[in-house]
């Protein structure tokens, strides 16, 4: 991997950033205005958990330390369809962030996997809110 001395740190904000998602997308899925969109963000809510799981795991093997997450306080506000329309250029942005890692990583196939998996889903929950928002 290339040497990057910043990598805890962006590890530490990527976590707790997951973690705040997952907290807003358990939220959203409350005033879902169908089934079908709760059934999505309960599991955007499950995969950024699970995202945040994977780099607490990746920080501590790193480190040698065990991180304690303070995602930053549920915020958003405004209708339900102005909340999802903000997470759309937050998904991307993680999506970006996420992908450069996993280009940059090239001695962990591990962490590599998990900035994969990571961008993937990001990516994935972008799109959904789009099919939300459109009634797709």
């Amino acid at each position: 991997m290339n040497n990057n001395s910043n990598l805890p740190r962006q590890l530490q904000q990527y976590i707790n950033n997951e973690l705040h998602d997952a907290q807003l997308y358990r939220i959203l899925a409350k005033s879902a205005p169908s089934e079908r969109e709760r059934r999505m963000l309960d599991d955007f809510s499950s995969d950024s958990q699970n995202t945040a799981d994977a780099l607490i795991t990746a920080y501590r093997t790193m480190t040698g330390y065990t991180f304690e997450p303070h995602p930053e306080p549920i915020k958003e506000t405004g209708s339900y369809r102005s909340v999802l329309k903000s997470r759309i250029r937050e998904e991307t942005a993680a999506s970006r962030n996420y992908r450069r890692h996993y280009m940059q990583i090239n001695d962990n196939l591990k962490l590599k996997r998990i900035f994969f998996n990571a961008y993937h889903n990001a990516l994935e929950h972008a799109v959904g809110i789009v099919e939300m928002l459109m009634n797709v």
